[in-house]
Protein backbone atom coordinates (compact mmCIF):
# COMPACT_ATOMS: atom_id res chain seq x y z
CA UNK A 1 0.00 0.00 0.00
CA UNK A 2 1.13 3.55 -1.16
CA UNK A 3 2.35 6.08 1.36
CA UNK A 4 -0.37 8.46 -0.34
CA UNK A 5 -2.82 5.48 0.18
CA UNK A 6 -2.23 5.24 4.04
CA UNK A 7 -2.19 8.75 4.33
CA UNK A 8 -6.03 8.81 2.30
CA UNK A 9 -7.33 6.38 4.47
CA UNK A 10 -5.81 7.54 7.49
CA UNK A 11 -7.71 10.97 7.13
CA UNK A 12 -10.69 9.28 6.86
CA UNK A 13 -10.76 7.36 9.68
CA UNK A 14 -9.88 10.76 11.71
CA UNK A 15 -13.12 12.42 9.82
CA UNK A 16 -15.35 9.31 10.76
CA UNK A 17 -14.17 8.01 14.31
CA UNK A 18 -14.89 10.90 16.63
CA UNK A 19 -18.60 10.61 15.47
CA UNK A 20 -18.48 6.64 15.57
CA UNK A 21 -17.48 6.84 19.35
CA UNK A 22 -19.76 9.27 20.61
CA UNK A 23 -17.53 12.77 19.94
CA UNK A 24 -19.45 15.29 18.20
CA UNK A 25 -17.88 18.44 17.22
CA UNK A 26 -19.46 22.14 17.46
CA UNK A 27 -18.69 24.99 15.35
CA UNK A 28 -19.33 28.54 15.73
CA UNK A 29 -18.64 31.37 13.87
CA UNK A 30 -19.77 35.14 13.74
CA UNK A 31 -18.40 39.04 13.41
CA UNK A 32 -16.66 40.52 16.52
CA UNK A 33 -18.36 43.59 17.48
CA UNK A 34 -16.29 44.70 20.29
CA UNK A 35 -12.52 44.07 20.37
CA UNK A 36 -9.98 44.36 22.76
CA UNK A 37 -7.29 46.97 22.49
CA UNK A 38 -3.94 46.39 22.15
CA UNK A 39 -4.86 42.52 21.36
CA UNK A 40 -5.30 40.89 17.56
CA UNK A 41 -8.80 41.50 18.45
CA UNK A 42 -10.43 44.11 16.80
CA UNK A 43 -13.91 44.54 16.10
CA UNK A 44 -14.97 43.35 12.23
CA UNK A 45 -12.89 40.01 12.42
CA UNK A 46 -14.66 36.89 11.98
CA UNK A 47 -14.42 34.59 14.59
CA UNK A 48 -14.52 31.19 15.59
CA UNK A 49 -15.08 28.64 18.54
CA UNK A 50 -15.36 24.98 18.50
CA UNK A 51 -16.68 22.30 21.39
CA UNK A 52 -15.56 18.69 21.09
CA UNK A 53 -18.57 16.86 23.30
CA UNK A 54 -18.46 14.07 24.10
CA UNK A 55 -21.74 12.61 23.90
CA UNK A 56 -21.70 9.21 25.11
CA UNK A 57 -20.95 10.28 28.61
CA UNK A 58 -23.16 13.35 28.59
CA UNK A 59 -24.26 13.76 32.17
CA UNK A 60 -27.23 16.28 33.27
CA UNK A 61 -28.82 17.79 36.24
CA UNK A 62 -32.54 18.66 36.59
CA UNK A 63 -31.29 22.09 35.50
CA UNK A 64 -30.11 21.39 32.25
CA UNK A 65 -26.33 21.26 33.12
CA UNK A 66 -24.53 18.90 30.44
CA UNK A 67 -20.77 18.03 30.44
CA UNK A 68 -18.53 16.56 29.21
CA UNK A 69 -16.80 18.69 26.50
CA UNK A 70 -13.69 17.47 25.99
CA UNK A 71 -11.92 20.59 24.21
CA UNK A 72 -12.61 23.83 23.61
CA UNK A 73 -11.02 26.57 21.55
CA UNK A 74 -11.69 29.98 20.11
CA UNK A 75 -9.37 32.19 17.69
CA UNK A 76 -9.52 35.30 15.45
CA UNK A 77 -6.87 36.96 13.15
CA UNK A 78 -5.00 33.57 13.76
CA UNK A 79 -4.37 33.81 17.19
CA UNK A 80 -6.72 32.56 20.36
CA UNK A 81 -6.56 29.87 22.43
CA UNK A 82 -7.08 26.05 22.65
CA UNK A 83 -7.87 23.80 26.23
CA UNK A 84 -8.68 20.38 27.28
CA UNK A 85 -11.82 20.54 29.55
CA UNK A 86 -12.89 17.89 32.57
CA UNK A 87 -16.21 18.81 31.31
CA UNK A 88 -16.97 22.80 30.92
CA UNK A 89 -21.01 23.49 31.71
CA UNK A 90 -23.33 23.61 28.71
CA UNK A 91 -26.44 24.83 29.88
CA UNK A 92 -30.17 24.44 28.60
CA UNK A 93 -33.04 26.45 29.91
CA UNK A 94 -36.62 25.80 28.77
CA UNK A 95 -39.31 28.14 29.52
CA UNK A 96 -37.48 29.80 32.34
CA UNK A 97 -39.41 32.60 33.95
CA UNK A 98 -37.97 35.99 32.48
CA UNK A 99 -37.10 39.13 34.65
CA UNK A 100 -39.86 41.51 34.02
CA UNK A 101 -42.75 38.62 33.41
CA UNK A 102 -42.42 36.07 30.20
CA UNK A 103 -40.31 33.16 29.70
CA UNK A 104 -37.17 32.05 28.00
CA UNK A 105 -35.44 29.12 26.15
CA UNK A 106 -31.70 29.42 26.11
CA UNK A 107 -28.97 27.77 26.15
CA UNK A 108 -24.80 28.15 27.24
CA UNK A 109 -21.80 26.98 25.78
CA UNK A 110 -18.89 27.69 28.06
CA UNK A 111 -15.37 28.08 28.39
CA UNK A 112 -13.07 27.72 31.31
CA UNK A 113 -14.40 24.77 33.06
CA UNK A 114 -18.08 25.81 34.49
CA UNK A 115 -18.33 22.05 35.45
CA UNK A 116 -15.99 22.73 38.87
CA UNK A 117 -17.81 26.32 40.18
CA UNK A 118 -21.23 25.09 39.24
CA UNK A 119 -23.57 27.21 36.65
CA UNK A 120 -25.50 29.36 40.04
CA UNK A 121 -29.60 29.33 39.89
CA UNK A 122 -29.15 32.50 38.91
CA UNK A 123 -26.68 32.20 35.06
CA UNK A 124 -27.67 35.25 33.45
CA UNK A 125 -28.88 34.66 29.93
CA UNK A 126 -27.83 38.52 28.65
CA UNK A 127 -24.45 37.50 26.69
CA UNK A 128 -22.28 38.10 30.35
CA UNK A 129 -21.49 34.06 30.64
CA UNK A 130 -17.96 33.05 29.14
CA UNK A 131 -18.79 31.33 25.66
CA UNK A 132 -21.75 31.22 23.51
CA UNK A 133 -24.98 32.49 25.16
CA UNK A 134 -28.53 31.76 22.63
CA UNK A 135 -31.53 33.07 23.99
CA UNK A 136 -35.12 33.68 22.99
CA UNK A 137 -38.07 35.13 24.81
CA UNK A 138 -41.74 35.35 24.61
CA UNK A 139 -44.11 36.87 26.57
CA UNK A 140 -46.05 33.82 27.25
CA UNK A 141 -45.57 30.88 29.71
CA UNK A 142 -43.62 28.94 27.13
CA UNK A 143 -41.06 29.84 24.98
CA UNK A 144 -39.09 27.82 21.75
CA UNK A 145 -37.17 25.98 20.35
CA UNK A 146 -36.91 23.32 23.50
CA UNK A 147 -39.65 21.02 25.00
CA UNK A 148 -37.38 20.27 27.81
CA UNK A 149 -34.04 20.81 29.42
CA UNK A 150 -32.02 17.67 27.28
CA UNK A 151 -28.96 18.43 24.85
CA UNK A 152 -30.07 19.13 21.56
CA UNK A 153 -28.72 17.25 18.58
CA UNK A 154 -29.04 20.55 16.27
CA UNK A 155 -29.83 24.05 16.64
CA UNK A 156 -31.15 26.27 14.37
CA UNK A 157 -29.75 29.73 15.37
CA UNK A 158 -33.02 31.63 13.60
CA UNK A 159 -35.10 30.71 16.01
CA UNK A 160 -32.91 32.49 18.93
CA UNK A 161 -33.53 36.51 19.23
CA UNK A 162 -30.37 36.99 20.79
CA UNK A 163 -26.66 35.23 20.19
CA UNK A 164 -23.91 36.45 21.65
CA UNK A 165 -20.01 35.30 21.86
CA UNK A 166 -18.18 36.57 25.19
CA UNK A 167 -14.89 36.06 25.73
CA UNK A 168 -12.98 37.56 29.11
CA UNK A 169 -9.91 38.41 28.96
CA UNK A 170 -7.37 40.52 31.30
CA UNK A 171 -7.93 43.83 29.70
CA UNK A 172 -11.83 43.19 28.93
CA UNK A 173 -13.80 41.19 27.07
CA UNK A 174 -14.15 40.38 23.30
CA UNK A 175 -17.90 40.33 22.21
CA UNK A 176 -19.03 38.85 19.25
CA UNK A 177 -22.26 37.98 16.80
CA UNK A 178 -23.21 34.31 16.53
CA UNK A 179 -23.98 33.95 13.20
CA UNK A 180 -23.26 30.23 11.93
CA UNK A 181 -22.69 26.49 13.45
CA UNK A 182 -21.19 23.76 11.66
CA UNK A 183 -21.25 20.32 13.31
CA UNK A 184 -19.17 17.72 12.58
CA UNK A 185 -17.88 19.36 9.45
CA UNK A 186 -21.43 20.57 8.12
CA UNK A 187 -23.13 23.63 8.33
CA UNK A 188 -26.01 23.10 9.98
CA UNK A 189 -27.33 26.66 10.33
CA UNK A 190 -27.09 30.86 9.40
CA UNK A 191 -28.54 33.65 9.92
CA UNK A 192 -30.28 35.12 8.14
CA UNK A 193 -31.77 31.72 6.80
CA UNK A 194 -32.93 32.96 3.13
CA UNK A 195 -36.49 33.57 3.38
CA UNK A 196 -39.85 33.48 1.58
CA UNK A 197 -39.04 36.86 -0.58
CA UNK A 198 -35.66 36.01 -0.93
CA UNK A 199 -36.50 32.86 -2.65
CA UNK A 200 -39.18 34.34 -4.94
CA UNK A 201 -36.67 37.33 -5.83
CA UNK A 202 -33.78 34.20 -6.54
CA UNK A 203 -36.52 32.40 -8.70
CA UNK A 204 -37.54 35.72 -10.60
CA UNK A 205 -33.36 35.79 -11.48
CA UNK A 206 -32.86 31.86 -12.12
CA UNK A 207 -35.89 31.89 -14.25
CA UNK A 208 -36.52 34.95 -15.69
CA UNK A 209 -33.41 35.91 -17.08
CA UNK A 210 -33.33 33.66 -19.43
CA UNK A 211 -36.63 34.47 -20.96
CA UNK A 212 -35.83 38.20 -21.35
CA UNK A 213 -32.54 37.06 -23.04
CA UNK A 214 -34.99 35.31 -25.33
CA UNK A 215 -36.77 38.33 -25.82
CA UNK A 216 -34.05 40.01 -26.68
CA UNK A 217 -32.93 37.61 -29.18
CA UNK A 218 -36.44 37.17 -30.80
CA UNK A 219 -36.55 41.18 -31.31
CA UNK A 220 -32.96 41.65 -32.62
Amino acid sequence: MTTRRIAYLSAVLFAILPNALGFDTWTFNGIITTGLPGSPYRAGLLWGATFTIDTSRLTTTPTGLYFPTVNYGWGAAHSGFGASSVGSGILVANDRPASGGGSFDGIIFSFFGEQDTGFSAATPFDGSADGITLVNTSGGLTATPFSDTSFPSTLDLNQFSQRYLDVPFQGGSVLGTVDSLTINGVLVSKTPEPGVLGLLVLGVLLFGLPAQINKRNKAA
